[in-house]
């Protein structure tokens, strides 16, 4: 026995000496940027809190009855100040030297958190109303001085510690990991550069000029660098390899950032600071909170093969105030510059295209597409505009009327796509690459001046110009438009037309499989289909006398489907309900082939009758239907397929006759009873008709002027194409639900409910179905419910259903089931195409979202949700199971759709859908 104690002693013991490490200086000094990302982080609360309370008093400062409002704070977090200063495993000189700058940082944070409470204390007790502000200007501009010396301290605190790291890490070129570090360190260090070159502005109605060209150039370089990590070929073990790659998901992520700032860089966001200030913001989140810490979690992984140094988080900081910008006279719209095409002979090439060539010919198409969504936006813009500018022709008659104003925030010229695309052609062999480029700059030139003619426009109508003219200025701007629309529809249908050869020269890598076999099935009826489409519009201009012939497109459909299984043969069925399924499109895509044929043969010239162009059905149906299914197919096959570009409205904008424009009269209000109230109210009318692809607005009444059928308006419409005029906002929590919707608006309520495995929970579908039912015996005719559902793909479980047929409603709801996989980002998208078709003027239209959980949301989802909102389509979320606290992204989302934001539980699950069918109360007439 006593010889195994000893035993025992000596294996413990040397068990002990061999596991026992004594400290590693790495880790200490990654202790000092632990507490320089904690310490970045409470000042970047504190400068998010300055920035909302600067908000707060440029309101006070219009209107000084409200009430300023400071959150509390608590202590300073000490931890991390103290744990940095033990610094285990440093010399005591280097210890010292390190302390002496960590405690400097530390005093800075003390001064900031103690003129934050002075200034929660000001304003607390209202000491503001007596000194006009002053002691809250002067606390303010102290915490300002704080943050910019934080940055500046930061900034020279880690060198000092990276100077100390060179001591003990020995450069060594041949370790992978330490080349991924450095790779990510330039990272790092070019997003650091851009970020301290943006202003951000404590007053968000500062005009300042922009840096936008810094944002492209650095959105370009991260395109170069994204290709540099692909093609370094490092060897990377797990999981360090796994962080490598959320770095670049997180730097894709910030080149979207830049490129929708340098889009959404319009004229109306040079009016103020605020487009700038949102990028800046956005870009600080998106660099700390995925960029970096992916970048730590490559550290973390890596310490068992080599120490790497952590990186410091950046912090905000204000810029000053500079001089305000002048207005600057608009000048008159120069002409785009017409380039020549560059002709080119097709070579057919040996070799397969390269992934690179198929992607940035498809960007082409992704570019074109972009522009006509644009075009279609400024389409119905102006012809709004020119509704509401006949009322001003006759100065007289004029004064009778509101001002003429004009808008339009939401166009945004695609610059960044036409500029990836550019970098990105390197790719397509010349002469192709000078010609299709050369193309789409001509592309992007019109498109430019379609946003010159709209800031034109605008000056035009905040100067009241056509008081002096008689709008002959405006009448030369719309005709140009008209001009511009015609011309970039024919120029963008050539530029399809030569990446179409180029992608054709090239053989397909894999001919045989089923991917390109179906695709090109596919692809073979989207020319017949297209085909159809451009029959139609020259029969309904008036170019040809019949409609078009669909035997050869019906014959293509009824083909698809009998090759499907062949074209189609070894690919998985997923189902229906599973968005990744190939069956899905190219079924939809033969069906709705047949459905553009019966349309076809249905087609009628355009009666005085119709308040819509029979064009404007093809159109949505095209697109939506036609090729948005073909792309999709493309997206799933990956297989060197080339997607389809979608076609304009070409009639949604039309000129008023030169010979009518002088005799114009203004539209009388139509007064037509309405079934919801007992009230008369001024209608819009919205002629719903089977199978109609999603407006944008709802339909205008039309009037006769000398014989031609007008649109004309009382409503001038602004940036919005729909605008409420009948009923308010309920805007104040009520005291009580009533359970009753009378005196409220008409509801056009799309559930949209995950239906996902997950779900599969007593305190979740079970409670999201009571939920729904507790509405049902309150809605009224007027009312209509629409449910979208997603578990995989999303589709639609229920169409658009008065509240009359509640036993309807009913049986869609107790039909639902759990399965599947979360699909939420095609389910948001679904629900706005519901609601918008359905979209009731003046209702309360609102999407319900009803899900248990989190999903990622793409860039473009959250901007669908964003526009949505501001054309009174809002979004409402409800969160099922039993922590109520595991939506913070939802509420976010929910605050972007100007929607409500609630957790369902069993005591509230028979209120919630009422409260929100009570959102809207009709106005007092």
């Amino acid at each position: 026995m006593k010889r195994f104690l000893l035993f025992l002693l000596f294996f413990t013991t040397m068990f002990t000496n061999g596991y026992t490490q004594p400290a590693v200086p790495q880790q200490s000094l990654n202790k000092y940027v632990e507490f320089l990302n904690e310490s970045a982080e409470i000042l970047t609360d504190r400068f998010r809190m300055l920035s909302a309370y600067e908000r707060d008093v440029q309101a006070y400062r219009k209107n000084n009855g409200l009430l300023l409002r400071l959150p509390s704070s608590g202590p300073l977090e000490e931890y991390y100040y103290k744990k940095a200063k033990e610094g285990p495993g440093l010399t005591a000189a280097e210890r010292k030297q390190l302390n002496t700058s960590t405690d400097a940082i530390w005093q800075l944070l003390t001064k900031l958190d103690d003129t934050g409470k002075a200034l929660e204390t000001h304003v607390r007790l209202k000491a503001y109303q007596d000194d006009d502000l002053k002691q809250s200007n002067t606390l303010i501009t102290e915490m300002q001085s704080v943050i910019r010396k934080f940055g500046q301290d930061k900034a020279a605190f880690y060198q000092q510690i990276q100077s100390v790291f060179l001591r003990y890490q020995p450069d060594l070129d041949t370790d992978p990991n330490l080349s991924a570090a450095k790779a990510m360190q330039a990272v790092l260090v070019s997003q650091q550069q851009l970020l301290e070159s943006l202003p951000y502005y404590l007053n968000e109605e500062t005009r300042a000029d922009w840096p936008i060209d810094k944002i492209q150039q650095s959105m370009l370089s991260d395109g170069r660098m994204l290709s540099g990590f692909e093609k370094s070929g490092l060897k990377i073990e797990y999981p360090a390899s796994s962080a490598l790659g959320s770095f670049k998901s997180a730097l894709a992520a910030i080149q979207t950032i830049k490129r929708h700032a340098i889009d959404d860089h319009n004229f109306a966001a040079k009016q103020n600071a605020h487009h700038g200030n949102e990028v800046y913001f956005s870009l600080l989140n998106q660099y700390n909170q995925d960029l970096l810490a992916s970048y730590q979690s490559f550290v973390s992984y890596s310490q068992s093969v080599i120490p790497l140094l952590s990186y410091p988080a950046l912090s905000p900081v204000f810029t000053p105030e500079p001089k305000e910008l002048a207005d600057k006279p608009i000048a008159r719209t120069a002409p785009f510059e017409n380039k020549p095409v560059i002709s080119f002979e097709v070579q057919k090439a040996a070799k397969p295209a390269s992934a690179a060539t198929i992607r940035v010919l498809n960007d082409y198409v992704g570019f074109i597409n972009e522009s006509l969504r644009q075009m279609h936006l400024l389409q119905l813009l102006i012809r709004n505009y020119q509704s509401s500018a006949e009322y001003h022709r006759d100065p007289s008659r004029s004064r009778t009327h509101a001002a003429l104003t004009y808008s339009h925030t939401d166009y945004k010229v695609p610059l960044s796509l036409y500029q990836l695309l550019t970098s990105a052609s390197v790719s397509i062999p010349q002469p192709y690459r000078k010609s299709i480029t050369g193309q789409a700059e001509v592309l992007l030139s019109i498109l430019q001046e379609m946003d010159n003619l709209s800031i034109e426009l605008i000056q035009y109508t905040n100067q009241k110009e056509y008081l002096k003219d008689q709008l002959r200025r405006s009448d030369t701007i719309l005709d140009r438009y008209l001009d511009l629309f015609d011309i970039f529809d024919k120029k963008k249908e050539q530029l399809y037309t030569d990446v179409r050869r180029i992608h054709e020269s090239y053989p397909n890598a894999n001919p045989a499989s089923s991917w390109f076999l179906g695709g090109s099935a596919l692809a073979k009826t989207m020319d017949d289909d297209k085909e159809i489409l451009f029959g139609v519009k020259n029969f309904l201009k008036g170019e040809t006398n019949q409609a078009p012939n669909t035997e050869k497109s019906e014959a293509q459909a009824r083909q698809l489907i009998a090759d499907k299984y062949q074209n189609l043969n070894g690919l998985k069925r997923y189902g229906r309900s599973n968005g990744l399924c190939p069956y899905s499109p190219y079924e939809d895509l033969s069906a709705n082939t047949s459905r553009l044929a019966m349309m076809a043969q249905k087609v009628k010239m355009p009666s005085p009758a119709l308040t819509a162009h029979p064009y404007e059905s093809f159109y949505y149906f095209y697109n939506n239907e036609l090729v948005y299914q073909y792309n999709k197919f493309c997206e799933l096959a990956n297989a060197g397929l080339l997607q389809h570009i979608n076609q304009p409205d070409v009639f949604a904008f039309r000129r008023i006759p030169k010979q009518n424009r002088d005799n114009a009269k203004p539209a009388k209000t139509e007064q037509i009873p309405d079934n919801r109230t007992s009230n008369l109210i001024p209608v819009t009318r919205n002629d719903r008709r089977e199978n109609a692809p999603e407006r944008l607005e709802s339909e205008p009444k039309k009037v006769v002027i000398e014989g031609i059928k007008q649109t004309l308006r009382d409503t001038i419409y602004v940036e919005r194409v729909r605008v409420d005029t009948v009923y308010l906002s309920n805007g104040i929590a009520q005291p009580e639900v009533s359970r009753s919707l009378n005196g409220f608006a008409a509801n056009n309520m799309v559930l949209l409910l995950d239906v996902s495995a997950s779900m599969d929970s007593p305190i979740k579908l079970p409670l999201l179905k009571k939920s729904v039912k507790s509405l049902l015996k309150l809605l009224r005719p007027e009312d209509q419910i629409s449910i979208v559902v997603y578990s995989g793909k999303a589709r639609v479980a229920l169409k658009p259903t008065s509240g009359t047929k509640t036993d309807e409603i009913a049986r869609a709801i107790d039909g639902l089931q759990s399965t599947g996989d979360t699909d939420g980002n095609e389910g948001i998208k679904l629900a706005y195409k519901v609601a918008n078709k359905e979209y009731i003027r003046a209702g309360n239209n609102r999407i319900v979202l009803a899900t248990d959980g989190e999903f990622p949301v793409s860039e473009e989802v959250l901007q669908l949700i964003g526009e949505n909102a501001r054309q009174d389509v809002y979004l409402s979320i409800f969160t099922f199971g039993k922590n109520p606290n595991n939506g913070i992204k939802l509420k976010k989302l929910t605050a972007l759709g100007k929607g409500t934001y609630a957790h369902v539980t069993a005591e509230n699950a028979d209120l919630q859908l009422i409260v929100e069918a009570q959102s809207k109360k009709q106005a007092d007439n």
